[in-house]
């Protein structure tokens, strides 16, 4: 985001507008098809004819404890009746999870990082010490963990190995966490065990990136960002420069998309960034507006078959975090954000603060 992206003037935008984005088509690159239109994410997300893309480790044989086992483990990486099973244990665990409480919480460990961490005036690195480990801890608190200070640090570890693609060495990191935050829980039966991991682990990189773009907007807002509310700065990260930047699908049969054959085995991925910015749906755009009417909901937490279970749960930590950050650091107006090398995700590398 840089100071351009920021309107707080009000003026009208161009009578035209911007381009819409281009209509359901194949990409040269991969030769899979992408949605970044709007109505297309929604109908791929809604359409029975789309599941999620298995990891070819998933039914593997694996030690429990390992991350490729947790991946074949949890309702993430599974389709059909399976997944709903799975799915309904982990809905079980979020109930512990109240959004208020979460909020309040995540507040006073913030406070306490901050006190336990720096001086007034110090620099501090928000995106490691705030963003994830505050977060995580308090989830980790929250589902009966008595070190969620060590939890959190074990989460951050198996969420770097979670997704495939990851590093080998993320892997195997991933694999010694994975095993610690089992013995976290004692002796709770492991079904229940992988759920709770699961809330957090698939909370840990969204949760940063939603805290990263709120701390970059008011880095480099207008003098009127002071006055937005945290409840309606996130609204607007989360449709503006949401963490999540694409969804994944197959296509398990034939299906017709804006008169494109789709075939059997065909992978889609939603563009989710492009089809929140989508002019069709969303006034200019491009623009940053805390505040701005929502006709239509944005697609960052998905939509249709398979929503995010966990978004108020995710807004609120992120909600926590912000306020506290609020209250007692400045920012740093122009400093550079650099962000991670993830293509599906957007979540500033580093982002310092300065402790008032």
């Amino acid at each position: 985001m840089t100071n351009t992206d920021v309107d707080a003037s009000g003026a009208e935008p161009r009578v035209d507008g911007p381009p819409r984005p281009a209509a359901f088509s194949r990409s040269a690159e991969t030769a899979g098809w992408v949605a970044s239109r709007y109505e297309d994410v929604q109908l791929v997300l809604a359409d029975d004819h789309f599941e999620v893309p298995v990891p070819d480790d998933v039914g593997a044989s694996g030690a429990v404890g390992t991350i490729s086992w947790l991946r074949s483990s949890v309702s993430r990486f599974v389709n059909g009746a399976e997944h709903d099973r799975r799915r309904a244990r982990l809905l079980e665990q979020l109930q512990q999870l109240d959004p208020d409480e979460l909020r309040t919480a995540a507040a006073q460990r913030c406070h306490e990082a901050l006190n336990g961490a720096n001086r007034p005036g110090d620099r501090v690195e928000a995106m490691v010490l705030l963003a994830r480990q505050v977060p995580m801890a308090t989830m980790a608190s929250r589902l009966g963990i008595a070190d969620p200070e060590g939890a959190a640090m074990a989460v951050i570890a198996t969420a770097a190995g979670y997704f495939p693609g990851s590093s080998p060495a993320a892997q195997k990191a991933a694999d010694t966490a994975t095993a610690h935050l089992i013995g976290m829980f004692g002796s709770a039966d492991l079904t229940v065990v992988v759920a709770r991991i699961a809330l957090m682990v698939q909370a840990c990189d969204g949760t940063a990136g939603l805290i990263g773009g709120a701390l970059n907007a008011l880095q480099d807002g207008p003098d009127a960002a002071a006055d937005w509310s945290t409840d309606a700065l996130l609204a607007e990260v989360v449709r503006h420069s949401s963490p999540t930047r694409v969804i994944r699908r197959v296509a398990r049969g034939p299906i017709d998309v804006g008169g494109c054959q789709v075939s059997a085995g065909d992978a889609v991925t939603c563009d989710i960034g492009t089809a929140n910015r989508d002019p069709a749906v969303f006034g200019r755009p491009a623009r940053f507006e805390p505040g701005r009417p929502s006709p239509k909901p944005n697609l960052s937490f998905g939509y249709g078959l398979r929503p995010c279970p966990g978004s108020a749960q995710a807004l609120a930590l992120a909600a926590g975090v912000v306020d506290t950050i609020r209250q007692r650091c400045t920012f740093l107006r122009g400093a550079p954000i650099s962000y991670e090398p993830a293509p599906a995700l957007r979540i500033p590398q580093r982002l310092d603060v300065v402790l008032g």
